[in-house]
């Protein structure tokens, strides 16, 4: 309860389970078509993510549990940790799974505050060349900014941002019209596309408000690249779901993954491919999908493609061949054919 102000009738502030609670009983007009199941999902997971924070949160804490802690105090400790200790320097940010210390964990405080994007470079440009990457990426955030004060509310159009002109127009489906894109949304959204590299992905940023920036990468890929549906829903979900959400990083992302930013290059991950490169023993999937992990007993090649080697996985949204690099899938093929030669003799 806030202190008493004279004159000022203060009231109370309302809890995150408060603010949502109008939407989640008004069911004619559903939070971007998903089911009140969903949306309770996510709001209670961030709920107890807040709870349990502050029952742990104490002086005590060491400085690796800093991660998800929110002010200016876990900040300068979280810096310090990663930078001041060394870990900047070897850590494998391309990794599905960038828990511990293979990420900064800055997102979350640049997003909200909490830290100085010039500290942070000042501690990393003494800290030598092996911080060099952190600069880097506070300099795409800076363009990122800029960006978006030079689109304004063009930020927000399908079509993309006025700063580049596009070659070819995109036709985007709008996931709220049409009946097969309206199914393939929720299950891109509900992590049941099939994908397993995709799911964790969703998995883990609903319960958490966090994901990596690879998986981010592969999530948006699918949504716009294989199912074309409008970019703009996806970035209205990350902005619904993520503890980190800054408008221009997060719009400004999509825009640029998607065709219609700033760089307009095509960028179409092959998630199979990309889940054996940057989750190679399979550590991130089956932590946010113990089904799989359940599944599999242990043969490692069903983490990376359960829908042909599982008989309870489900068949993805997606042709599975298109999420292969062409090199991967002439070796699955060829080994296909060994193995069914082999099977004959």
């Amino acid at each position: 309860q806030p202190p008493s102000i004279e004159h000022v009738e203060v009231g109370n502030i309302p809890t995150l389970e408060e603010l949502t609670r109008y939407r989640l009983d008004d069911t004619r007009r559903p939070i971007m078509g998903m089911s009140k199941d969903t949306i309770e999902n996510v709001v209670n997971a961030a709920i107890a993510h807040i709870c349990i924070e502050n029952e742990n949160d104490s002086p005590n804490t060491n400085e690796t549990d800093e991660v998800n802690r929110g002010g200016e105090t876990h900040a300068l400790k979280r810096l310090n940790h990663f930078i001041g200790n060394g870990h900047a320097v070897v850590a494998d940010r391309s990794l599905a799974d960038v828990s511990g210390d293979n990420s900064s964990k800055f997102s979350s405080h640049l997003a909200l505050g909490t830290i100085s994007p010039r500290l942070i470079y000042k501690t990393a440009h003494d800290a030598g060349d092996g911080c060099k990457w952190l600069i880097s990426h506070l300099e795409m955030r800076d363009f990122f900014l800029y960006n978006s004060f030079a689109s304004g509310s063009k930020l927000f159009c399908r079509d993309g941002m006025p700063v580049a002109k596009k070659k070819n127009k995109i036709e985007w489906y709008n996931p709220g019209k049409n009946q097969d894109k309206v199914k393939q949304w929720t299950q891109w959204v509900e992590g049941q596309t099939g994908l397993p590299l995709v799911d964790a992905g969703q998995t883990e940023m609903m319960k958490t408000g966090y994901c990596s920036n690879r998986a981010r990468q592969n999530m948006a890929s699918v949504l716009t690249k294989d199912l074309l549906i409008d970019w703009r829903a996806g970035a209205e979900w990350f902005q619904f779901c993520l503890d980190d959400h800054c408008v221009s990083a997060n719009w400004g992302n999509w825009a640029y993954f998607s065709g219609v930013g700033s760089d307009p290059k095509s960028r179409h991950f092959r998630t199979v491919s990309q889940a054996m490169r940057y989750d190679p023993d399979g550590q991130y999937v089956t932590k946010w999908l113990p089904k799989l992990q359940k599944l599999c007993d242990g043969e490692k090649d069903a983490l990376f493609r359960p829908w042909d080697l599982l008989d309870n996985w489900p068949t993805p949204i997606i042709d599975p061949k298109t999420q292969y690099t062409w090199q991967d899938l002439q070796r699955f093929q060829e080994l296909s054919q060994t193995t069914a030669t082999m099977n004959t003799h």
